[in-house]
């Protein structure tokens, strides 16, 4: 994460020594933690993947001492489990996510992954990738010693009505978030992405742990949520857009989260009638 960052910190600086605005250094930032969000998602899949196959591997030694006692079929299944384990951690293809210190292969970041507790890969959101994301979608834009820290002071949004936690309550609060992150494994998921993307967002607006970018923030976790499943979704910025986040927001406040689900799911309908229409737009292919 720190080289992706540096190379991010020198693109702004270049922009900014270029005249640009805050405007286009926030649309570029924007771009970016859009990008990451993908690196960040399959490492989360990867560690829960990961948790499968430890769990796997602590069964195998018990199934050796009762094998004669499971039924032919279930041992059949089981065994193919571990044969399935077996090529994973022979697996020679590179390693596709970007790494300071690659491993030398899928095979091997397999091995590395089955000797952490079984804890860190069943929960592996952490509050570091969080503070990766503001520090991209932040960059050039707030304080560099601001960003990616949580915030020391109170704050608030315009509503008074409207209580934030203590700065001093953020941090845990934090870990406590990550360790409740919904299961990044396509394969695996049984809740409505959209609706738990609008819960994870809305979560963490909730916390507010930074004095700036928690709104941005926010919805880059919904699209990490939503991630495997749909095209990044991105609410409409217009004044009309505005009002009804706002809104959507509000209404979460007061325990009903559908709104903002919704918002989730008219954006998607959107983005898909725009790639329909781009399909039927284009040239038919030549003889």
């Amino acid at each position: 994460m720190n080289k992706i960052l540096r190379f991010h910190r020198n693109a702004v600086v270049r922009m900014k020594q270029g005249g640009a605005s805050t405007d286009e250094i926030g649309a570029y930032n924007l771009a970016r933690a859009h990008h990451a969000i993908s690196w960040v998602g399959s490492e989360l899949a990867t560690r829960q993947s990961a948790s499968l196959a430890q769990a796997l591997r602590k069964c195998q030694s018990l199934i050796a001492g009762i094998r004669t006692k499971v039924p032919t079929e279930a041992l059949s299944k089981i065994e193919g489990g571990f044969a399935l384990v077996d090529r994973l951690e022979a697996d020679d293809s590179s390693v596709a996510v970007p790494m300071t210190a690659p491993p030398k292969n899928q095979g091997h970041l397999l091995t590395q992954l089955l000797k952490l507790d079984s804890e860190n890969l069943l929960h592996p959101m952490r509050c570091s990738y969080v503070h990766f994301l503001h520090r991209l979608v932040l960059m050039g834009i707030m304080p560099s010693e601001k960003c990616g820290r949580f915030r020391k002071t109170a704050v608030h949004v315009g509503n008074f009505d409207l209580y934030f936690p203590a700065p001093s309550a953020v941090p845990q609060m934090m870990r406590e978030y990550c360790r409740k992150f919904p299961t990044i494994l396509p394969g695996t998921v049984k809740y409505d992405p959209i609706v738990e993307a609008a819960k994870a967002s809305h979560r963490f607006v909730s916390v507010h742990p930074y004095e700036d970018g928690n709104g941005r923030v926010s919805r880059l976790i919904m699209n990490l949520v939503l991630w495997g499943h749909f095209p990044p979704v991105y609410l409409k910025a217009d004044k009309k857009g505005r009002h009804r986040y706002r809104q959507a927001l509000q209404r979460a406040d007061r325990g009903s989260i559908e709104p903002l689900a919704s918002l989730i799911s008219m954006s998607l309908l959107e983005i898909y009638g725009r790639l329909i229409r781009s399909v039927g737009s284009s040239p038919a292919p030549g003889p």
